[in-house]
């Protein structure tokens, strides 16, 4: 199965979290969000997931990428 994507590459901390919290909203999970390796993006998605959607996230195989999940 592949999952749908959002790529956070090149964008600013303050606009990727808008976008996080839109792509959410218009999401149903399970899907890959990519951060890069940035661990102030990746700190950003965790709490939109964790906080905000109550969304489970494992990082992939390769760093700089959490797969989403329904709690």
């Amino acid at each position: 199965m592949t999952l749908k994507e959002l790529d956070l590459h090149g964008m600013n901390h303050d606009w990727a979290r808008k976008v996080v919290i839109s792509w959410t909203k218009e999401n149903l999970p399970p899907y890959k969000i990519i951060t890069g390796n940035s661990n102030g993006m990746e700190r950003i998605v965790k709490e939109v997931l964790g906080k905000k959607y109550d969304l489970s996230y494992e990082s992939e195989y390769n760093l700089g990428a959490l797969i989403v999940t329904p709690r």
